[in-house]
């Protein structure tokens, strides 16, 4: 039977009479007859906690109701078959006439077996609302039959003591025996969207075997019709059933005996099933392994559900929308435990899908999105999954495809956000609306005050008293926690650690695997804390609690491997995954060399001091036995922590002046600050060891918990970890921490092989040079932190687009070297300077072009300096005088970004090693930067820019220089016409961006090189490939600028009519340059609303620009020409009114820059005028010049600069030369609509008349190139 909440109808009788009144029953009782999930005692709990406790009984106070297994007879008219259309998505088991016929194997007239329960009358109608989609009738007594226990000895097994004991009910006439029937419209069979569900038919099965053994089990599937062959295994980890299936083999075993029956070989797993299930996506997904030890909460339980109810109740008279609860609270107090509870009770009674997410960034959400489509969504090709996939989806197209399915499922779904630490994401994540029933849950510990109110945030403290005792009894072992001492200790252990769960798991498990009673525990506890002192009264102090509640594991590891407690305090100071054992193997290999460095200076007597700030020397206490670690306090009053393990009392690497100058530049270039490739860190066999014996002691207390061969610490264990060390011990730790990464860090930006490896790191590089700004360390260990964390931006920026991650790094750079005080000294000033540089491109990437000139003129000024005494940093200064002429060619700023390059150039070719490769790169990226001056001017040398681009080939053999080249080469190859060559040149650059950048296909170059494609595409009018191509550029554009999406920023009119569409864009130029080109094709395809539709999400990323911008001229520009082909869009759709606007607009724009132009001096309007009629004429000739008709885009382009040269005209002064472009225009006006053989005379001279007229104003004309004369 379904346990939903339901309906009811008239109760009748066998052959479909009405049944007159039942007779008042004398018994505070009813009954119901169990024919299916009920008869699962286990399923009774979830029911019971909900139901009315007005009655009190024995039934109502115990875990499950009393019963006695009973049959229907047959003569009763009934049948049970597997017939029930469950609302959440699967065929439950039903009750049908008997006379009924059937196809899926009904039987005919059987008796039902199952067991008759006895409930309190008051809560008959908590259990009525249990049954949704059932009504219920009464059984008259006669036809019932009860196996008294004699007889259910008979049928059991030998091991039948083991059954469910059955009651002793004294039935009378009188009492109402009820049997729960389905309605009529939730009658169905199984088919391929509604299928049997494994979890379901266990939960049946085992509550057969529960009272009677195989044999009522082997009853049931006898007396059952309607088996299928739509059966779904949808148990976790169905084909490893012995992890979660209980009694999977005598279920499984019984299954195949009746296979006739059960269909038992059609069964199939969830990615054998057919692909409609998967498309509606049902069952459960990432959802943690049930806890057995989970106590309490009942309350907090019911809370969630009626939150969610509630707000579900209160949407019901408006569109269906996405209810949402947040569960808040400290960390350790159970946020995702009481959520899998919440899950594991309501599935799959009142959802169909259930799906958890790992929430704590956006990319975990995404990684999680991409494996659900993979898992549950078997239609559709998520990339990425295997090592063949040629293209990754993007964050977008992932994202989008869950949202859609979620938002047109049939059956109620729950999403759970576990860990969720910004709640901005939701707005990406959850679809704004769902088909039946959607909820959402999320665990977080940040409180946002404007949501409790909007959706009901549970709030989620620690346990009470009872609970954490419940907890103990649970987890610890009954026989570590009974009797009365142990009781008393048990309650003044929880008070002391502030009922915190995971403080009391931990202590738990600490009993459990020691086996330790819980009077010695709260010994040993005592004897670790702090004399005199009270941390864990207060909620505050958590994570205290849970250190000093850790010690004791750390005291029963530290008997049996002292170094593991060394190696997890070296893990609090990194990220919380990524956990190896390399990183093992390479921490205690730094920390050996520590130790070595250290006891050499002692022999030498050559002892160092302490820093000026720390105001005590900590030493370790070894105690006998169980003695743990005592904390030390500082002179100051400050507390130091708990110290958790033992710590050879040492000296530490620390300089009594960290402002010495010269010692620290002679100390830099012993070190060699920046790491060079012969660096080598050899792992002995006894790193070897010891890591395997850390790695297996912290699985085996649950302090690391392992998948895939990666761990994962906690958190809030780190934290506490940390606070457990003394400051010179967290010096100390954090400075062999440094030192273990500098040796696996090898990221170098021309080895592409090494960037893997870096990814691997990322995340503990990032979390150890943050930690670095916290305490006072030398200076050489502040460069050395510095110089990792500028590293790790540049990784972030240039493998992977991770813009604003890598502009975190690079200031947290600057901020360590400012923290080391170092004043002139050359190794910070250089490195400062590489920093500014880095940051410079970082912020030119993002669009930030006055950030990112002062960034660079910053590098450039400390690199001059610094190369007046050492010539080695004149590379430093070319390098940045070549990213500031990149920048100006950005900037358009043509003249001054061929001086820059220039200088770049010739300083590069002046260094003494010319021949080394690295020169040779550099140079080569000089002259493509040179030869893209040259494409850009007007009019362009394009001769010129192939032949430096040539050069540069010849002299690269870096792979993403050489593909950034050949990009450049097929832009020159295309405008001189040369487009077969522009197309080998593009294949080649995408091949070496694709073997550069592995699997980060979404990457900036590789949408350079396909809006190139399309380009190329667009010129052959081979539109459906240009839209590919352009398609596809946008998708990687989306996902490398989504740092610059604002939502709801938009202009007014676009903001109301267009809204849904421009929120998937970032406010980025690029994007904006991408739509239009998507326009224009759509425009030549006839698609003209899609085309529109592409134009007004491009209009709405310029009006943001138009606003924000550094480079406004050319957000006037492409301003100037969205509106025309909005314009032309609209005169096709047949709206002339609203072309009518565009055109308004576009003069209203036009007259307001030209008299912004006019009071800047910028330019007159004949120089713009000038600069139309050049454009206008090249086209004009290569128009004339076609060999067909068929040229849709050329006469397009060409009419559609006539029109702007018209309104050119209007603005210029009378003068000849406008004279002359009217003239230009009239006739071309006339034969642009003529074929071939008419219009190539007249227009060709044309164009010959409108030569004179540019040469009489200076502007000399050759064929395809213009040239102003010098």
């Amino acid at each position: 039977m379904s346990s939903e909440m339901g309906e009811h109808t008239l109760q009748t009788a066998p052959g479909g009479a009405p049944l007159s009144p039942s007779p008042p029953s004398l018994s505070s009782y009813d009954y119901v007859f169990g024919f299916g999930s009920i008869m699962n005692t286990s399923t009774h709990a979830v029911w019971k906690t909900t139901s009315s406790p007005s009655t009190e009984s024995s039934s109502s106070s115990s875990s499950s109701l009393p019963g006695v297994i009973a049959t229907i007879s047959k003569e009763f008219g009934y049948k049970r078959q597997w017939s029930f259309r469950s609302s959440t998505g699967f065929t439950a088991l039903g009750v049908g006439r008997s006379s009924s016929s059937s196809s899926n194997n009904s039987s005919e007239g059987s008796d039902i077996n199952g067991v008759i329960f006895q409930v309190p009358t008051n809560d008959m109608p908590d259990f009525d609302r249990r049954e949704v989609g059932y009504t219920k009738i009464r059984v008259p007594l006669e036809y019932i039959t009860i196996m008294d226990n004699h007889h259910h000895s008979e049928h059991a097994s030998s091991s039948s003591s083991s059954y469910h004991k059955q009651a002793n009910f004294a039935f009378t006439p009188n009492d109402n025996i009820w049997l729960y029937v389905p309605l009529p419209n939730y009658i169905h069979y199984a088919d391929e969207t509604h299928p049997l569900l494994q979890s379901y038919v266990d939960t049946v099965l085992q509550g057969c075997l529960e009272w009677g053994g195989p044999t009522m089990a082997e009853q049931f599937i006898l007396t059952t019709g309607g088996w299928s062959e739509y059966f779904l295994n949808d148990t976790p980890s169905s084909r490893r059933p012995w992890l979660f299936r209980k009694e999977y083999n005598t279920i499984d075993e019984l299954l195949k005996k009746y296979e006739e029956f059960t269909y038992y070989a059609e069964r199939r797993h969830p990615e054998e099933f057919a692909s409609a299930f998967n498309q509606r996506m049902r069952g459960s997904w990432n959802l943690p392994r049930r806890n057995p030890n989970f106590t309490g909460r009942d309350g907090q339980l019911d809370q969630l559900r009626l939150r969610l109810v509630n707000q579900d109740d209160r949407g019901k008279q408006q569109q269906r929308v996405v209810v949402r609860v947040d569960v808040a609270g400290m960390g350790g107090v159970g946020k995702s435990q009481l959520v899998t509870e919440y899950c594991y009770r309501n599935f799959p009674a009142q959802y169909g899908l259930v799906i958890w997410l790992n929430s704590e960034s956006a990319d975990s959400l995404l990684a999680d999105y991409r494996s659900l489509l993979s898992d549950m969504a078997m239609d559709v090709d998520v990339g990425g999954v295997s090592d063949n996939a040629d293209v990754n989806k993007s964050t977008e197209e992932i994202v989008g495809e869950v949202k859609t399915r979620l938002f047109r499922s049939r059956v109620p779904w729950l999403l759970v956000f576990d860990n969720l630490e910004d709640h901005d994401l939701l707005n990406d994540f959850v679809p704004r609306g769902a088909g039946v029933r959607g909820h959402v849950v999320v665990t977080t510990r940040h409180i946002e005050t404007e949501a409790v109110d909007s959706h009901g945030t549970l709030i989620l403290g620690c346990f009470d008293i009872s609970e954490s005792l419940e907890l103990l009894c649970r987890s610890a072992g009954l026989h570590n926690v009974d009797g009365e001492k142990n009781t008393l200790a048990a309650t003044e252990l929880c008070k002391m650690m502030g009922n915190l769960p995971l403080a009391l798991g931990m202590a738990a498990a600490y009993m459990r695997r020691c086996d330790v009673q819980c009077v010695e525990y709260l010994d040993r506890y005592i004897a670790s804390e702090k004399t005199g002192q009270s941390l864990y009264g207060k909620v505050e102090n958590y994570s205290l609690s849970v250190a000093s509640s850790m010690s004791l594991s750390l005291g029963e590891i530290e008997k049996e491997s002292p170094t593991t407690c060394q190696v997890l305090r070296l893990l609090s100071f990194l990220g919380p995954d990524q956990i190896t054992k390399w990183l093992l193997r390479n921490l205690l290999s730094s920390k050996k060399k520590m130790d070595t460095h250290l006891s050499e200076l002692n022999k030498t007597g050559s002892g160092m001091n302490l820093s000026s700030n720390s105001s005590a020397m900590i030493c370790g206490f070894v105690l006998a036995g169980a003695a743990l670690i005592l904390p030390a306090c500082a002179k100051d009053g400050r507390r130091v922590g708990l110290c958790v393990g033992l710590v050879a009392a040492s000296m530490l690497i620390f300089s009594s002046s960290a402002t010495d100058s010269a010692a620290t530049e002679q100390h830099a270039h012993h070190e060699d600050i920046k790491r060079s490739a012969s660096i080598s860190n050899a792992i002995s066999a006894f790193e070897y060891e010891e890591s395997d014996v850390a790695w297996d002691l912290l699985k085996s207390f649950s302090l690391l918990s392992v998948k895939e061969g990666k761990g994962s610490v906690h958190r809030l264990l780190q934290q506490a970890m940390r606070t457990c060390q003394s400051e010179e011990e967290s010096q100390r730790n954090l400075i062999i921490c440094i030192d273990a990464l500098r040796s696996l860090w090898t990221f170098k930006p021309e080895e592409v092989e090494s960037w893997k490896e870096a990814l691997q790191i990322l995340d503990h590089v990032k979390c150890v040079v943050a930690h670095a700004l916290e305490f006072e360390l030398d200076a050489i260990y502040i460069l050395k932190a510095a110089q990792l964390s500028m590293e790790a931006g540049v990784f972030s920026a240039m493998a992977l687009n991770a813009f604003v991650e890598a502009q975190y790094s690079l200031h947290l750079a600057l901020s360590l070297l400012e923290k080391a005080k170092l004043g002139r000294n050359s190794s910070s000033q250089r490195l400062k300077a590489e920093v500014l540089h880095e940051l410079g491109r970082v912020y030119r990437y993002q669009g930030s072009y006055n950030e990112s000139e002062r960034s660079l003129l910053g590098s450039l000024e400390i690199s001059q300096q610094v190369s007046r005494k050492d010539l080695a940093v004149r590379k430093y200064v070319a390098d940045t005088l070549h990213e500031l002429g990149v920048l100006e060619v950005k900037k358009h700023n043509l003249d001054s970004a061929a001086q820059f390059l220039q200088r770049s150039l010739e300083l590069r070719q002046s260094l003494t090693d010319t021949e080394s490769d690295s020169v040779n790169a550099s140079c080569a990226a000089t002259l493509h930067q040179l030869a893209a001056v040259y494409v850009a001017r007007k009019p362009p040398s394009l001769e010129k820019a192939k032949a430096l681009l040539q050069d540069a080939l010849k002299m690269c053999r870096q792979i993403g220089q050489r593909a950034a080249t050949l990009k450049q080469l097929a832009r020159v190859t295309i405008r001189q016409g040369y487009l077969e060559k522009a197309e080998i040149y593009l294949e080649q650059a995408l091949e070496l961006y694709l073997e550069l950048y592995g699997d980060n296909k979404l990457h900036i170059n590789i949408a350079s090189v396909k809006f190139q494609q399309g380009a190329l595409a667009l010129q052959r009018e081979q539109f459906d490939e240009a839209w590919l191509h352009f398609s596809e550029c946008l998708r990687i554009r989306r996902h490398v600028y989504a740092y610059a999406r604002q939502v709801g920023v938009i202009g007014t009119e676009v903001s109301a009519t267009r809204k849904s569409s421009v929120d998937t864009n970032p406010i980025h130029l690029e994007i904006s340059v991408v739509l239009h080109e998507l326009g224009v094709v759509g425009f030549a395809q006839g698609r003209f609303s899609q085309a529109f539709q592409m134009l007004l999400e491009e209009r709405a990323i310029l009006e943001n620009l138009h606003e924000t911008t550094s480079h406004s001229n050319r957000v006037y520009q492409a301003r100037l020409t969205c509106l025309t082909w909005l314009r032309k869009c609209a005169k096709e759709l047949g709206d002339e009114s609203e072309a009518e606007k565009y055109t308004k607009e576009r003069t209203a724009m036009k007259k307001e820059a030209g008299l912004k132009t006019k009071e800047k001096h910028l330019v007159s309007e004949s120089v713009m005028l000038q600069h139309k009629v050049i454009d206008c004429r090249l086209l004009a000739r290569q128009f004339a010049l076609e060999k067909s008709d068929s040229n849709i885009v050329g006469k397009e382009k060409l009419l559609n600069v006539l029109a702007g040269l018209k309104e050119e005209i209007s603005l210029a002064p009378p003068e000849s030369m406008a004279r002359a472009a009217t003239q230009f225009r009239d006739t071309m006006m006339i034969w642009i609509d003529e074929p071939i053989s008419k219009r190539r005379v007249p227009i060709l001279k044309a164009c010959d008349s409108l030569r004179d007229t540019l040469r009489a104003h200076g502007i000399q004309v050759v064929d395809s190139m213009i040239q102003n004369k010098r």
